[in-house]
Protein backbone atom coordinates (compact mmCIF):
# COMPACT_ATOMS: atom_id res chain seq x y z
CA UNK A 1 0.00 0.00 0.00
CA UNK A 2 3.22 2.40 1.15
CA UNK A 3 4.79 2.15 -2.12
CA UNK A 4 1.65 2.21 -4.46
CA UNK A 5 1.13 5.85 -2.38
CA UNK A 6 4.64 6.44 -3.68
CA UNK A 7 4.11 5.76 -7.06
CA UNK A 8 0.49 7.75 -7.28
CA UNK A 9 2.11 10.98 -5.36
CA UNK A 10 5.28 11.09 -7.77
CA UNK A 11 2.97 10.28 -10.82
CA UNK A 12 0.64 13.77 -9.64
CA UNK A 13 3.99 15.56 -8.99
CA UNK A 14 4.97 15.19 -12.80
CA UNK A 15 1.21 15.92 -14.03
CA UNK A 16 1.41 12.36 -15.62
CA UNK A 17 -1.39 10.56 -13.47
CA UNK A 18 -4.31 9.30 -15.28
CA UNK A 19 -7.85 10.42 -13.76
CA UNK A 20 -8.43 6.72 -12.49
CA UNK A 21 -4.77 6.96 -10.68
CA UNK A 22 -6.25 10.08 -9.38
CA UNK A 23 -9.46 9.16 -8.08
CA UNK A 24 -6.97 5.92 -6.38
CA UNK A 25 -4.65 8.70 -5.01
CA UNK A 26 -7.53 10.33 -3.41
CA UNK A 27 -8.83 6.83 -1.34
CA UNK A 28 -5.59 6.19 -0.05
CA UNK A 29 -5.46 10.01 0.87
CA UNK A 30 -8.65 9.10 3.18
CA UNK A 31 -6.82 6.24 5.01
CA UNK A 32 -5.67 7.88 8.30
CA UNK A 33 -3.46 5.40 8.82
CA UNK A 34 -1.39 6.40 5.69
CA UNK A 35 -1.09 10.72 7.43
CA UNK A 36 2.38 10.21 8.41
CA UNK A 37 3.61 8.94 5.09
CA UNK A 38 1.66 11.64 3.60
CA UNK A 39 3.40 14.31 5.76
CA UNK A 40 6.67 12.70 4.85
CA UNK A 41 6.01 12.98 1.25
CA UNK A 42 5.02 16.83 1.20
CA UNK A 43 8.06 18.00 2.84
CA UNK A 44 10.21 15.93 0.20
CA UNK A 45 8.12 17.66 -2.67
CA UNK A 46 8.33 20.50 -0.95
CA UNK A 47 12.28 20.84 -0.29
CA UNK A 48 12.57 19.71 -4.05
CA UNK A 49 12.73 23.46 -4.41
CA UNK A 50 9.55 24.02 -5.65
CA UNK A 51 8.66 26.40 -2.64
CA UNK A 52 11.01 29.24 -4.57
CA UNK A 53 8.11 29.56 -6.94
CA UNK A 54 6.21 31.62 -3.67
CA UNK A 55 6.97 34.53 -1.85
CA UNK A 56 8.75 33.63 1.44
CA UNK A 57 5.58 34.47 3.02
CA UNK A 58 3.40 32.36 1.38
CA UNK A 59 5.55 29.82 1.27
CA UNK A 60 5.86 29.42 4.82
CA UNK A 61 2.29 29.94 5.46
CA UNK A 62 1.26 27.10 3.16
CA UNK A 63 3.70 24.62 5.25
CA UNK A 64 2.73 25.36 8.31
CA UNK A 65 -0.93 25.19 7.70
CA UNK A 66 -0.36 21.56 5.88
CA UNK A 67 1.91 20.36 9.06
CA UNK A 68 0.63 22.46 11.34
CA UNK A 69 -2.37 22.63 14.03
CA UNK A 70 -5.61 21.73 11.64
CA UNK A 71 -8.44 24.10 10.56
CA UNK A 72 -11.87 23.58 9.72
CA UNK A 73 -12.79 23.94 6.03
CA UNK A 74 -15.78 24.42 3.63
CA UNK A 75 -14.78 25.44 -0.10
CA UNK A 76 -12.97 24.64 -2.89
CA UNK A 77 -9.76 26.58 -3.61
CA UNK A 78 -6.86 23.80 -5.06
CA UNK A 79 -4.11 26.40 -6.03
CA UNK A 80 -0.41 26.28 -8.03
CA UNK A 81 0.97 23.17 -9.68
CA UNK A 82 3.82 23.67 -7.53
CA UNK A 83 1.48 23.06 -4.23
CA UNK A 84 -0.86 20.93 -5.61
CA UNK A 85 0.04 17.90 -4.30
CA UNK A 86 -0.03 18.80 -0.71
CA UNK A 87 -3.26 21.40 -1.27
CA UNK A 88 -4.97 17.20 -1.47
CA UNK A 89 -3.26 15.79 1.55
CA UNK A 90 -4.47 19.22 3.76
CA UNK A 91 -7.90 18.78 2.28
CA UNK A 92 -8.19 15.13 2.94
CA UNK A 93 -5.85 14.20 5.73
CA UNK A 94 -5.01 17.41 7.75
CA UNK A 95 -8.25 19.13 7.06
CA UNK A 96 -5.75 22.08 6.87
CA UNK A 97 -6.02 25.52 6.41
CA UNK A 98 -5.26 26.39 2.41
CA UNK A 99 -4.16 29.99 0.65
CA UNK A 100 -5.22 32.00 -2.16
CA UNK A 101 -1.80 33.77 -2.92
CA UNK A 102 -0.80 36.80 -5.28
CA UNK A 103 2.60 38.43 -4.77
CA UNK A 104 3.11 40.20 -1.50
CA UNK A 105 -0.62 38.66 0.20
CA UNK A 106 -1.32 35.25 1.23
CA UNK A 107 -5.01 34.95 2.33
CA UNK A 108 -6.41 31.72 3.93
CA UNK A 109 -9.59 30.74 2.11
CA UNK A 110 -11.92 27.31 2.76
CA UNK A 111 -11.37 24.16 0.54
CA UNK A 112 -12.46 20.68 -0.76
CA UNK A 113 -12.67 18.96 -3.58
CA UNK A 114 -13.64 20.17 -6.84
CA UNK A 115 -17.13 19.46 -8.02
CA UNK A 116 -18.76 19.09 -11.25
CA UNK A 117 -20.36 22.16 -12.80
CA UNK A 118 -23.96 23.24 -10.82
CA UNK A 119 -25.41 26.83 -12.18
CA UNK A 120 -25.29 29.82 -10.42
CA UNK A 121 -27.99 31.01 -7.46
CA UNK A 122 -28.48 33.73 -9.76
CA UNK A 123 -30.17 31.90 -13.02
CA UNK A 124 -30.01 33.57 -15.94
CA UNK A 125 -32.53 32.35 -19.08
CA UNK A 126 -31.69 29.25 -20.93
CA UNK A 127 -30.13 28.44 -24.31
CA UNK A 128 -31.46 29.41 -27.09
CA UNK A 129 -32.04 27.69 -30.74
CA UNK A 130 -32.54 30.11 -33.95
CA UNK A 131 -33.91 27.87 -36.99
CA UNK A 132 -33.55 28.89 -40.11
CA UNK A 133 -37.35 29.85 -40.63
CA UNK A 134 -37.39 32.63 -37.58
CA UNK A 135 -38.38 30.56 -34.57
CA UNK A 136 -36.99 30.53 -31.78
CA UNK A 137 -36.67 27.66 -29.07
CA UNK A 138 -35.65 27.64 -25.53
CA UNK A 139 -33.19 24.27 -25.29
CA UNK A 140 -34.02 24.86 -21.03
CA UNK A 141 -37.43 24.01 -21.25
CA UNK A 142 -37.48 21.15 -23.50
CA UNK A 143 -38.67 17.71 -22.99
CA UNK A 144 -36.49 14.25 -24.39
CA UNK A 145 -37.90 13.68 -27.92
CA UNK A 146 -38.16 15.78 -31.47
CA UNK A 147 -38.04 18.81 -31.39
CA UNK A 148 -37.93 19.85 -35.19
CA UNK A 149 -37.35 19.46 -39.22
CA UNK A 150 -35.28 22.32 -40.43
CA UNK A 151 -33.16 22.30 -43.66
CA UNK A 152 -33.73 18.95 -43.88
CA UNK A 153 -32.37 17.88 -40.49
CA UNK A 154 -34.43 16.40 -37.89
CA UNK A 155 -33.11 18.03 -34.67
CA UNK A 156 -33.68 16.20 -31.49
CA UNK A 157 -33.19 16.80 -27.69
CA UNK A 158 -31.82 14.13 -25.21
CA UNK A 159 -30.65 14.51 -21.74
CA UNK A 160 -29.52 18.02 -22.13
CA UNK A 161 -27.82 17.66 -25.96
CA UNK A 162 -29.32 19.00 -29.04
CA UNK A 163 -28.51 16.30 -32.07
CA UNK A 164 -29.16 16.46 -35.76
CA UNK A 165 -29.82 14.00 -38.04
CA UNK A 166 -29.96 14.51 -42.24
CA UNK A 167 -29.53 11.03 -43.16
CA UNK A 168 -30.79 10.45 -46.70
CA UNK A 169 -31.87 14.16 -47.30
CA UNK A 170 -30.96 16.83 -48.95
CA UNK A 171 -29.14 19.64 -47.39
CA UNK A 172 -30.87 23.07 -47.91
CA UNK A 173 -27.70 25.27 -48.06
CA UNK A 174 -29.52 28.64 -46.98
CA UNK A 175 -31.17 26.73 -43.56
CA UNK A 176 -28.48 27.62 -40.84
CA UNK A 177 -28.94 27.64 -37.11
CA UNK A 178 -28.10 29.27 -33.97
CA UNK A 179 -27.54 28.37 -30.87
CA UNK A 180 -26.44 31.10 -28.32
CA UNK A 181 -25.82 30.55 -24.53
CA UNK A 182 -26.19 33.45 -22.13
CA UNK A 183 -24.19 34.12 -19.08
CA UNK A 184 -24.03 31.34 -16.69
CA UNK A 185 -25.19 28.67 -18.94
CA UNK A 186 -23.76 26.15 -21.27
CA UNK A 187 -24.77 23.56 -23.70
CA UNK A 188 -23.52 20.77 -26.11
CA UNK A 189 -24.64 19.79 -29.57
CA UNK A 190 -24.46 17.10 -32.35
CA UNK A 191 -24.25 18.73 -35.56
CA UNK A 192 -25.46 16.93 -38.73
CA UNK A 193 -21.77 15.61 -39.52
CA UNK A 194 -21.26 14.07 -36.09
CA UNK A 195 -19.14 17.01 -34.83
CA UNK A 196 -19.67 17.62 -31.05
CA UNK A 197 -19.75 21.19 -29.85
CA UNK A 198 -19.33 22.50 -26.01
CA UNK A 199 -20.62 25.66 -25.55
CA UNK A 200 -19.19 28.06 -22.51
CA UNK A 201 -21.49 30.82 -21.15
CA UNK A 202 -22.25 33.65 -23.44
CA UNK A 203 -21.63 32.16 -26.74
CA UNK A 204 -23.26 32.03 -30.09
CA UNK A 205 -22.80 29.17 -32.44
CA UNK A 206 -24.25 29.98 -36.17
CA UNK A 207 -23.94 26.41 -37.99
CA UNK A 208 -25.89 24.95 -41.20
CA UNK A 209 -28.46 22.35 -40.32
CA UNK A 210 -27.09 20.12 -42.49
CA UNK A 211 -23.65 20.46 -44.73
CA UNK A 212 -23.13 20.10 -47.83
CA UNK A 213 -19.70 20.04 -49.86
CA UNK A 214 -17.88 22.16 -47.23
CA UNK A 215 -18.30 22.42 -43.40
CA UNK A 216 -18.40 26.20 -41.86
CA UNK A 217 -19.43 26.89 -38.11
CA UNK A 218 -19.13 30.34 -36.88
CA UNK A 219 -18.41 30.97 -33.19
CA UNK A 220 -18.15 34.06 -30.49
CA UNK A 221 -17.80 33.10 -27.11
CA UNK A 222 -15.99 30.25 -26.26
CA UNK A 223 -16.77 26.59 -28.01
CA UNK A 224 -14.91 23.07 -27.44
CA UNK A 225 -14.73 21.27 -30.46
CA UNK A 226 -14.79 17.15 -31.32
CA UNK A 227 -14.88 17.47 -34.96
CA UNK A 228 -15.63 14.19 -37.14
CA UNK A 229 -13.59 13.43 -39.80
CA UNK A 230 -14.54 13.45 -43.35
CA UNK A 231 -11.80 13.86 -45.94
CA UNK A 232 -13.39 15.05 -48.59
CA UNK A 233 -14.85 17.95 -46.43
CA UNK A 234 -12.76 19.81 -44.28
CA UNK A 235 -14.42 21.34 -41.40
CA UNK A 236 -13.49 25.22 -40.60
CA UNK A 237 -14.22 27.62 -37.93
CA UNK A 238 -14.62 30.98 -38.41
CA UNK A 239 -14.64 34.07 -35.96
CA UNK A 240 -16.11 36.93 -37.92
CA UNK A 241 -13.57 39.62 -38.62
CA UNK A 242 -10.95 37.40 -36.44
CA UNK A 243 -9.88 34.63 -37.60
CA UNK A 244 -10.27 31.08 -39.50
CA UNK A 245 -9.17 27.64 -37.88
CA UNK A 246 -9.28 24.70 -40.42
CA UNK A 247 -9.38 21.63 -38.94
CA UNK A 248 -6.85 18.91 -40.26
CA UNK A 249 -7.45 16.77 -36.81
CA UNK A 250 -10.02 16.68 -34.13
CA UNK A 251 -10.45 18.37 -30.80
CA UNK A 252 -9.38 22.08 -30.16
CA UNK A 253 -10.78 24.48 -27.85
CA UNK A 254 -11.52 28.56 -29.54
CA UNK A 255 -11.68 31.05 -27.30
CA UNK A 256 -13.30 34.48 -28.55
CA UNK A 257 -14.87 36.67 -26.42
CA UNK A 258 -14.69 40.26 -27.66
CA UNK A 259 -13.70 42.29 -24.29
CA UNK A 260 -10.42 39.40 -24.63
CA UNK A 261 -8.96 41.35 -27.48
CA UNK A 262 -7.88 38.57 -28.80
CA UNK A 263 -8.70 34.64 -30.65
CA UNK A 264 -6.90 31.81 -28.91
CA UNK A 265 -7.39 28.63 -30.52
CA UNK A 266 -5.66 25.47 -28.20
CA UNK A 267 -5.26 21.65 -29.60
CA UNK A 268 -5.56 18.89 -27.84
CA UNK A 269 -5.51 15.97 -30.18
CA UNK A 270 -4.80 16.06 -34.30
CA UNK A 271 -3.96 19.16 -36.02
CA UNK A 272 -5.62 22.71 -36.98
CA UNK A 273 -4.31 25.62 -38.98
CA UNK A 274 -5.06 28.61 -37.94
CA UNK A 275 -5.10 32.08 -40.21
CA UNK A 276 -5.49 35.53 -39.44
CA UNK A 277 -8.85 37.20 -41.35
CA UNK A 278 -6.46 40.16 -42.22
CA UNK A 279 -3.74 38.14 -43.38
CA UNK A 280 -4.47 34.57 -44.45
CA UNK A 281 -1.35 33.46 -45.85
CA UNK A 282 0.25 33.85 -42.88
CA UNK A 283 -1.17 30.80 -41.11
CA UNK A 284 0.26 28.41 -38.15
CA UNK A 285 -0.05 24.89 -37.93
CA UNK A 286 -0.71 23.79 -34.17
CA UNK A 287 0.38 20.88 -32.50
CA UNK A 288 -1.13 19.03 -29.53
CA UNK A 289 -0.74 21.49 -26.47
CA UNK A 290 0.02 24.25 -28.46
CA UNK A 291 -1.91 27.72 -28.67
CA UNK A 292 -2.75 30.21 -31.33
CA UNK A 293 -3.10 33.47 -30.33
CA UNK A 294 -4.53 36.13 -32.99
CA UNK A 295 -4.06 39.86 -32.18
CA UNK A 296 -5.92 42.88 -34.48
CA UNK A 297 -7.19 40.20 -37.00
CA UNK A 298 -3.64 40.10 -38.29
CA UNK A 299 -0.89 38.59 -35.66
CA UNK A 300 -0.54 35.57 -34.89
CA UNK A 301 1.50 34.09 -31.53
CA UNK A 302 2.14 30.74 -30.54
CA UNK A 303 2.85 29.05 -27.18
CA UNK A 304 3.06 25.51 -25.53
CA UNK A 305 0.12 25.74 -23.37
CA UNK A 306 -1.29 23.67 -20.23
CA UNK A 307 -4.15 22.14 -21.94
CA UNK A 308 -5.95 20.87 -18.45
CA UNK A 309 -5.85 24.61 -17.60
CA UNK A 310 -7.45 25.54 -21.01
CA UNK A 311 -10.44 23.17 -20.60
CA UNK A 312 -11.00 23.50 -17.19
CA UNK A 313 -13.96 25.12 -17.94
CA UNK A 314 -15.95 22.02 -19.86
CA UNK A 315 -15.29 20.32 -15.83
CA UNK A 316 -16.80 22.98 -14.30
CA UNK A 317 -13.82 24.80 -12.55
CA UNK A 318 -12.60 28.30 -12.99
CA UNK A 319 -8.79 28.47 -13.79
CA UNK A 320 -7.03 31.41 -12.63
CA UNK A 321 -3.46 30.31 -13.05
CA UNK A 322 -1.23 33.45 -13.87
CA UNK A 323 -4.69 35.47 -14.75
CA UNK A 324 -5.21 39.33 -14.56
CA UNK A 325 -7.88 40.78 -12.50
CA UNK A 326 -9.41 42.06 -15.69
CA UNK A 327 -9.35 38.43 -16.78
CA UNK A 328 -10.62 37.14 -13.66
CA UNK A 329 -13.72 39.62 -13.42
CA UNK A 330 -14.73 39.43 -17.38
CA UNK A 331 -14.89 35.23 -16.73
CA UNK A 332 -17.29 35.42 -13.66
CA UNK A 333 -19.60 38.58 -14.85
CA UNK A 334 -20.11 35.90 -17.72
CA UNK A 335 -20.64 33.05 -15.35
CA UNK A 336 -22.78 34.64 -12.90
CA UNK A 337 -24.48 36.99 -14.98
CA UNK A 338 -23.30 40.39 -13.24
CA UNK A 339 -22.08 43.52 -14.42
CA UNK A 340 -18.54 44.62 -13.26
CA UNK A 341 -17.67 48.22 -12.89
CA UNK A 342 -13.95 49.91 -11.86
CA UNK A 343 -14.39 52.85 -9.91
CA UNK A 344 -11.12 54.31 -10.50
CA UNK A 345 -9.03 51.89 -13.34
CA UNK A 346 -8.26 48.08 -12.99
CA UNK A 347 -5.91 47.19 -10.06
CA UNK A 348 -2.65 45.22 -11.68
CA UNK A 349 -2.96 42.16 -9.75
CA UNK A 350 -3.03 38.44 -10.56
CA UNK A 351 -4.39 35.08 -9.38
CA UNK A 352 -3.00 32.10 -9.13
CA UNK A 353 -5.30 29.17 -8.50
CA UNK A 354 -8.74 27.14 -9.02
CA UNK A 355 -12.22 27.91 -8.14
CA UNK A 356 -15.49 25.51 -8.55
CA UNK A 357 -18.14 27.31 -10.62
CA UNK A 358 -20.80 25.37 -8.70
CA UNK A 359 -19.50 28.01 -5.39
CA UNK A 360 -22.27 30.90 -4.98
CA UNK A 361 -21.38 34.65 -5.58
CA UNK A 362 -21.22 34.97 -1.90
CA UNK A 363 -18.11 32.73 -1.37
CA UNK A 364 -16.77 34.30 -5.04
CA UNK A 365 -16.68 38.23 -3.34
CA UNK A 366 -15.71 36.98 0.54
CA UNK A 367 -12.57 35.54 -1.88
CA UNK A 368 -11.71 38.81 -3.51
CA UNK A 369 -11.76 40.48 -0.68
CA UNK A 370 -9.92 38.39 1.17
CA UNK A 371 -7.16 38.79 -1.31
CA UNK A 372 -7.87 42.85 -0.97
CA UNK A 373 -9.64 43.22 -3.94
CA UNK A 374 -12.52 45.59 -2.91
CA UNK A 375 -15.73 44.84 -3.70
CA UNK A 376 -19.16 46.58 -3.29
CA UNK A 377 -22.20 44.66 -4.55
CA UNK A 378 -25.21 46.85 -5.86
CA UNK A 379 -27.98 44.68 -5.59
CA UNK A 380 -27.59 40.92 -7.09
CA UNK A 381 -26.77 41.78 -10.79
CA UNK A 382 -23.57 44.64 -10.04
CA UNK A 383 -20.18 44.57 -8.95
CA UNK A 384 -18.66 47.67 -8.53
CA UNK A 385 -14.55 47.05 -7.79
CA UNK A 386 -12.92 49.72 -5.54
CA UNK A 387 -9.62 51.10 -5.56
Amino acid sequence: MHERLLYLFDQYYRKTISPEEKEELFTLMADPSLEEPLKALILESYSRGEKDMMPAAASAAVLQAILGTPTVVRRSFPLRRAIAIAAAVAIVVAVGAWWLWRPHVVVPVTAKKSIPVARPKKEAEGAMLTLADGRRISLDSLMNGAVATDGGADIAFKDGQLSYNGAGKKADPNAFNVIHTPRGKQFHVVLADGTRVWLNAATTLRYPAMFAKERVVEVTGEAYFEAAQQATAPFRVIVPGQATIQVLGTHFNVNAYPEGGSVKTTLLHGAVRVAAAAAPDASVVLSPGQQARVRDARKIAVAKVDTENVMAWRNGIFNFEGVALKEVMDELSRWYNVEVVYEKGVPDIHFFGELSRSLPLTDIVKALEDSKVHIRMEGTSRMVVLP
